[in-house]
This record gives structure tokens, sequence and C-alpha cells, in this order.
């Protein structure tokens, strides 16, 4: 171990090797004591403790992951104080690589796989936005690749310079200092004005471009050259650097487009986009496992319902005054927050189910459409959600 990072002491947990290092803070391998159980620790380094913005981050990044509970982003386990006044923050330890070191390894991701890995940090997003948070500094070396299960589940890392819309604090991004990386950056970040969703799915274009060339968007640049190419230049084009069908070129100018109305206003609007123009028979021909839900009330809690659905990313089937049909991809889908979204609802007639749907943009079709075939006939008053779910 190098001696110039020594090794914090933390109750209640062992530490055993750094993994991780940069302007901000350490990241240490550990195990905890009563468990065994491995973790990741993020320690604020030591010059920092004095540092109004450096706390505010942390403290952010703190809020940000204890609100989220979703598959697809790094989850927080607790967190404290050292003795030498420096904040930790206790998250969960993912083995695998970064999307960075895939890209670095393998070049270019073919435009099938590109869409495995999108899928889930889109949704993963979705959620952060209905949720107030905005992550800002969404790039390849933030997602890692954990292994186990059938396929590789991308996580969403470092949600240090993420923006609570609905929290009045210190602006991060002031004209004192920019905090991020100008190949990661929207315009708006760049020019310190107010950001929102769209900012995230102009980084969700530039990591669209990074993995289906293998290269970054605006080249290796200076940063100074590449803000100006990122307001001025010409959009980049995925298919003029790999062969790839060149109508991908189009949802990713989309979300690369400079003033922010001119985006696709979420990150599953721009996932869709993409799906329908790389694999069409995915996106609207072949019937995938959905979650489906089905809300039965006045027009009110039809409302309500209509704002649940929204929040979950799901897509609205059927509707009518007294009723709605919504479904989503299983696995893009936490059900418990789903569950937890629909207490509200407990006086109306609410069923989560099992079952399979074609998706093709808002156009559903399939065996999700009969009720009857998944959920309890009558449908009793109250939230019913199936066993298996």
């Amino acid at each position: 171990m190098d001696v110039s990072t020594p090794q914090p002491e933390i109750p209640g947990f062992l530490l055993d090797r750094l993994i991780g290092e940069g302007g901000f803070g350490q990241v240490w391998h550990a195990h905890r004591v009563t468990d065994r159980s491995t973790v990741a620790i993020k320690v604020l380094h030591l010059e920092l403790v004095r540092s109004i913005d450096a706390l505010t981050r942390f403290q952010r990044e703190l809020d940000a992951t204890e609100r989220l509970e979703h598959p697809n982003v790094v989850r927080a386990l607790g967190h404290g104080t050292l003795d030498d006044g420096r904040p930790f923050l206790v998250l969960e330890y993912i083995e695998g690589p970064s999307l960075r070191e895939v890209i670095q390894e393998r070049g270019a991701i073919p435009p099938a796989e590109m869409l495995e890995i999108l899928g889930p940090l889109c949704h993963a997003l979705g959620v952060a936005h209905a949720a107030g948070l905005v992550h800002r500094d969404v790039k390849a070396s933030n997602v890692i690749l954990a292994r186990g299960g059938d396929r590789p589940r991308p996580v969403l890392l470092d949600f240090g310079l993420v923006k609570l819309l609905d929290q009045v604090g210190p602006n991060l991004t002031s004209s004192r200092s920019m905090l991020g990386t100008p190949a990661a950056m929207a315009p708006e970040q760049m020019r310190g004005q107010p950001v929102d969703a769209r900012t995230d799915v102009y980084a969700l274009g530039l990591l669209v471009y990074h993995m289906l060339t293998g290269q970054p968007a605006f080249g290796g640049a200076p940063g100074v050259v590449q803000s100006y190419l990122q307001v001025h230049g010409p959009r980049p084009r995925p298919s003029a650097k790999v062969d790839i069908d060149p109508a991908i070129d189009a949802p990713v100018a989309k979300a690369l487009a400079p003033e922010p109305d001119q985006r696709f206003p979420t990150a599953p609007a721009f996932l869709e986009a993409l799906r329908a123009v790389i694999s069409p028979a995915a996106s609207g021909g072949i019937p995938v496992a959905v979650v489906a839900l089905y809300v039965e009330g006045s027009p009110d809690q039809i409302a309500l319902a209509t704002s649940v659905i929204a929040s979950q990313n799901m897509v609205v089937a059927l509707a009518a005054p007294d009723s709605v049909l919504a479904v989503a991809p299983r696995g893009a889908i936490d059900t418990r927050q789903l569950r937890e979204a629909l207490a509200p609802l407990s006086d109306s007639k609410v069923a989560v189910g099992a079952s399979t749907a074609t998706l093709a943009g808002d156009v559903v079709d399939g065996d999700a459409l009969d009720v009857e075939g998944w959920a309890p006939y009558p449908l009793p008053s109250g939230v019913w959600v199936a066993e298996d779910l």
C-alpha cells in the first residue's frame, strides 16, 4: 500500500485495500465485522473537511443513494464521521468491471448489446428523475457491469454531483468551480444554468456514442475545445465511425441537441427511440414478460394512479374515466417501490400482476390486456399483488 494513502480506521469494519481514489476522496474495499459481508466505503479526503462544497457534495450523494432503491443504482448501507472529521459512506460492493474498462478492452459494442446495458440505466434514471434527482455525471466510468446471474447487471455509481431539485442549497457548479467531466457534461452545465432530466439525457447520448463507437463523442480534444464543439459543433454520427445502421444517428443527435427543449424529455423516451431503429422486432413484435397494473375507481383515484404510472415509467395500455391499465417490462420495474406508491389507492380496486405483452412505443398488445387472465375476478377493494411478484 502506498504510504501516501493511509488506511482509515472505521469502527465495525475491516478495511483491506484501496480500490479507488480521486480528487474528492478514497474508496476502500472492506468487510463488516458482524457478518463479514463485503462493502465499499467512500471516505472524504482530510484536506476537504473544511470545504463547504465538498461536504455538501458528500451529503447530497448520501441523500440521493438513500432516497433511491433500484437494482441498477448502487445502494447506500450506512454512513458516519471519523474522529478527524472526515465523513464516510458505506456502499454496496459491486464485483465487476466498469463500462469504461469494457470499452477500452473491447472497443465498439454492438447495438443490440448496447441496448441491454442502456435499458436498465434509462429506467434507473427515470426513477431518479421522478424522485427529483438529476445525476449530472453519467459516464462509462460511473457504470459497473456487476457479475452474477445470466448477464451483467449495469449499476450506476457516484451520485456526488447529484442535483436534488426539491432542495434549496449551494450550487455546486458555480462560477467558482465547475465540477464534472467536460466530455460528459451538457451545455447547460457548462454555462451554470439550471439542470433537469434532459441534462442526463444528453449524457446518455454521449454514453451511447461511446459504447457504439468505442470513442468519446467529441474526441480527445482539450476541455475548452470539447465545450465549444458540444455547443456549436455538428452532432456526432455513430455510423460515420463504425458500420452500423445510419438510422441510429437520428435519436443520438436528438439526445445531443445543444438546447434541452430539443432533446428527448425523458431517458425512457430516448431508449424507446433507439429500440425502434435498432431492434424493431424486440420492441414491437415479440411478447415480453411484464408487470401489469390495473386500477378501477373514481376520476380522482384514476388521476392519482396515472401519476404513479408516470413516476414508474410504465406504459398506459388502456385508459377510461373509471379505470386504467399499464405495463412495464418485468426487469425494468421495482415492484416493492410500485406497491409503496400505490398505498394511497387502498380505497379503490388495484391489481398488480405478471403477464406478457408486445410493446411498440406507446402501443401495447397481448395477454396483459386481459385483466381477468392475470388478476382475481371480481377484483376486491384494496391493493392486490400477485404472489410471484
